[in-house]
């Protein structure tokens, strides 16, 4: 991990460019439709800070981190309000999200500690709060230009769910990479929902 968060510190500012105007509008209208008007969100792993912008343009409460120091400071400036810089291990929050975004983030950590930042999200959920997700559409974990990551299939991400008796999967669907350069990229997303209260553990 420490690699990757590297890599984006090098590379926010080209980083930030080729992210910041995609357009997510597909993404976010499945997994707004269960966070009530004004609702609290999480922005896991925020990046550009493009999704926050969008979710506070729309009248949503928003708290942001990534783990880059540099994408902190340029998604800072965009939306004009503070970006933790912190690791996704961080989240310590109970019962306090009807939302968390995921989106693009989880892509990074290793599979054999998903789990983990799975249960650290559903605690932070309130109850019946819902996540989205989304990987690229590709089984295993890879090295690729510096970075580290982790994909699924829709089999495989069935099998990590269905681990977390306090999730369930809403929604589990694929789609192209909205940007024009990644034509025939396709990704896994999801959104899956707390239930009922998991154990909270101190």
């Amino acid at each position: 991990m420490n690699d990757t968060i590297a890599y984006y510190d090098r590379n926010a500012k080209e980083f930030f460019l080729g992210t910041v105007t995609a357009d997510m509008s597909t993404l976010y209208v499945p997994f707004l439709e269960h966070v009530p008007p004004g609702g609290k969100i999480l922005d896991a792993g925020c990046g550009s800070g493009r999704d926050s912008l969008y979710f506070l343009r729309h009248g949503y409460q928003v708290e942001a981190f990534d783990a880059s120091a540099e994408m902190c400071r340029l998604a800072s400036h965009l939306i004009g309000r503070t970006v933790r810089q912190k690791t996704f291990d961080m989240v310590c929050s109970v019962s306090e999200f009807d939302g968390i975004w995921a989106c693009a983030a989880l892509l990074h950590q290793p599979r054999n500690l998903m789990d983990k930042v799975l249960e650290r999200f559903c605690r932070a959920l309130k109850p019946g709060g819902v996540l989205f997700v989304s990987f690229k559409l590709r089984d295993g974990q890879w090295e690729q230009g510096g970075r580290s990551f982790s994909g699924y299939d829709e089999k495989s991400f069935r099998e990590l769910v269905e681990k977390h008796g306090s999730l369930a999967a809403c929604t589990i669907w694929t789609s192209n990479d909205v940007r024009p350069e990644r034509v025939g990229e396709q990704w896994l997303n999801a959104i899956l929902q707390r239930v009922h209260d998991p154990s909270v553990r101190p």
